[in-house]
Parts: C-alpha cells; structure tokens; sequence
C-alpha cells in the first residue's frame, strides 16, 4: 500500500530487474532479475537448521551467526524455508499477470473511494515488456487506474507496448549532465530524456521524481537546468523532490554489500524548501516527498 506513487490509495508492484546502479539507491535487492537470498545475522540463533538443506554447501556455522559464501548460492529458498526466525528470506517471486491481478482487485474497493489504483515500479517494470503488457493491459480491462515508476532507461518499443494501458508515469530525473549522470548511475540520460520528450509528446500525465543528494546533484545550476527541460514537458502534472534516506543501510548488509552513501547527511528542511521555491518560481507545482 502508497500513498507516495500516483494519485489515491495505491497497490505498488515491485519488479525486479534495473539497468542503472544509482550510488544511492535504497533497493539492492531490485538489480538483478532473479530471486536473492537476503541475511540478516542479528536475527541469527544459530540453529543450524539451514546447514543441512543448502544443496550446494553454501552455508557455514560462523561465530555469531551462519556465514553465506554468494559465490556458491544460488538463492534456490531452501534455507529460508526452513528459517523460524527469518534471518534468511529469499526476496523475489514468481508471479503470472492473472495472479497479480486477482491480488490487486482484493482492493478495488479502496481505489474507487481514493482515486487509486496500481503502480508498476521496481527495479524497472518496463524491462520486460511482454509481462508488463499483459499485466497492465489485464489490470485496465477490470477497471483499474495504472502508472508505472520508471527510469526511462529501457528501448523506446518497450514504452510504446505499455501506453495504451497506462494511465500515468512517473519518471526519474537524476542529473541533467550526462557525464555526471553516466558517473551518478552508470548510464547516459540521453534515452531517458528522449523517451520522457517522447512520453509526453503523446499526452500522458508525468510525475518527475527528483532524487536531492547532497553534494551529487543537489546544485542550483542543476535544478535549473532540470525546471528548463521540465517546463517544455505539455504533460507534467506535478515535480517532486525526493530528499536522501538512509532507509536502505540495512539491506545493503542483508546481502553483503558496502553501502555507498554513508556518510551523506541529511539535507536540511530550510534548504528544501527554497529548492521547492525554486522549482516554483518556474511555474511549475512542486512537493517535497519523504
């Protein structure tokens, strides 16, 4: 359940899969396609009961805690089958359209009262378009409002499939340079500026999502730079500054990982509010989000 990705009371669905590594991403576990074993040692009570079903002799009794080599697991969920305390939890499911959508309409009641409905998010649910499709062209035809959380990054054909379906999307803008924003995330914006001219060209609402790290693209030149692309846009409803969390920290370690962003403070609510002024200065409405 959000209140955070499109209008009303929503049901987000999560897909795994995403072609960008932002430095301060919070969802680890959404990289990769397939399903991950997540650790969490402090719930660890070193039963053992996870030593003897790992197939592949992935796990060992540590000192505190069970020890996970990742270079031998692969995250079949027999572990965490067997875990009582959910030190282990295997993260990601497969799911068909219509069982998705026999789960969202459990809700319809509250989407017709709020004026929601159901978010596409990830990861990035435009990754695999043939499902993203099916689903959102299912959830459509029994009545209920969509939008997808995109980066952009993903081919144009893959946006073209979803736009009879889709009711809204809201987009990502990351950094308006290229060079840094191939340095923030690993990937050119150039395919993400283009699709959302694209997207917006055909009068679908957009929602721009902007990401306020401290000292990586919280600048002036570039919030600038991010209202003159934005105001061209004929279908922009609404931009949103999404300052830095550190809510991310813990799964991160739930998979081995170093986080990247620890030391980032937290920018100021003072400073927020004139970015938001800012943004508001070029006609544009605005909200701070989080």
């Amino acid at each position: 359940m959000t209140v955070h990705n499109g209008p009303g009371i929503r049901t987000l669905i999560l897909l795994k899969g995403c072609p960008l590594r932002c430095i301060w991403c919070s969802t680890p576990e959404s990289w990769k396609k397939s399903p991950e074993i997540a650790f969490y040692p402090d719930k660890c009570i070193l039963c053992n009961d996870c030593l003897p079903v790992c197939p592949k002799n992935a796990i060992t009794t540590g000192d505190k805690a069970v020890v996970i080599d990742r270079e031998l697991c692969d995250s079949c969920g027999r572990c965490a089958d067997v875990c009582n305390t959910e030190a282990l939890r295997l993260l990601g499911q497969q799911y068909t359209a219509d069982e998705l959508v026999y789960e969202v309409k459990k809700d319809e009641i509250v989407y017709k009262h709020s004026g929601g409905g159901v978010t596409v998010s990830g990861g990035e649910p435009l990754l695999e378009p043939e499902f993203a499709t099916e689903l959102l062209r299912a959830l459509k035809q029994n009545g209920v409002n969509t939008g997808a959380d995109t980066c952009g990054f993903v081919p144009r054909k893959n946006i073209e499939a979803v736009l009879p379906y889709i009711d809204f999307f809201l987009w990502d803008i990351k950094h308006m340079d290229d060079d840094t924003h191939r340095k923030l995330t690993g990937v050119s914006n150039r395919l993400i500026l283009d699709n959302l001219r694209f997207v917006s060209g055909n009068n679908i609402p957009v929602y721009l999502k902007i990401p306020v790290i401290p000292d990586y693209n919280d600048s002036e030149e570039n919030l600038r730079a991010v209202c003159d692309f934005a105001r061209d846009l004929p279908s922009l409803v609404e931009t949103n500054l999404l300052p830095l969390h550190h809510l991310g920290k813990a799964r991160y370690a739930a998979f081995g990982l170093e986080y990247p962003i620890d030391g980032i403070s937290f920018i100021k609510d003072a400073v927020l509010t004139e970015m938001k002024h800012l943004v508001e200065s070029y006609g544009l409405k605005c909200s701070i989000i989080g």
